[in-house]
């Protein structure tokens, strides 16, 4: 791990994370058998959910029904590669929210197989609802504040 993750992870001890655990299937890897690098973001992008279910936040489709909340649409994703991995290895992912802001967090992950780091990622992300004067366009909103509670 790098300093400045190692720093980051200091200066969040309260933060709620949450472990995802995945075995490395042969499809998701490219003809020189290491994972195809999408298939991280992806990864991230289930971490990020499930997080959210580990804080007890209900499923998207319930907070849409219930207050209107369709989920948490990604505004940028970035990750840095520091070592491959292969089909059959089993790898976790940490996921927690390293920044809340007014309207938008950030969440980072780190994927690991064991002690090595594989790839560090960051998601800036926002909660959204549907736009009152367009249904097929989404709305940035504050962030509730008692979901921030429940995943700090």
């Amino acid at each position: 791990m790098n300093k400045a993750a190692a720093t980051q992870e200091a200066a969040t001890p309260a933060a709620h994370r949450h472990i995802q655990h995945y075995r490395i299937a042969f499809s998701d890897c490219d003809p020189a058998q290491i994972v195809f690098f999408a298939n991280y973001f992806k990864w991230f992008d289930t971490a990020s959910r499930e997080f959210f279910t580990a804080c007890g936040i209900p499923s998207w489709r319930d907070t849409e029904r219930e207050r209107g909340i369709i989920g948490t649409p990604l505004l940028d994703a970035q990750a840095k590669f520091l070592s491959s991995a292969t089909y059959g290895e089993d790898i976790e992912i940490e996921t927690f929210v390293e920044r809340w802001s007014n309207r938008s967090f950030v969440m980072h992950h780190v994927a690991r197989r064991g002690d090595t780091v594989l790839v560090e990622g960051r998601e800036v992300r926002i909660f959204a609802i549907r736009d009152p004067d367009d249904a097929k366009r989404i709305k940035a909103i504050p962030i509730p504040e008692d979901i921030k509670a429940a995943c700090c």
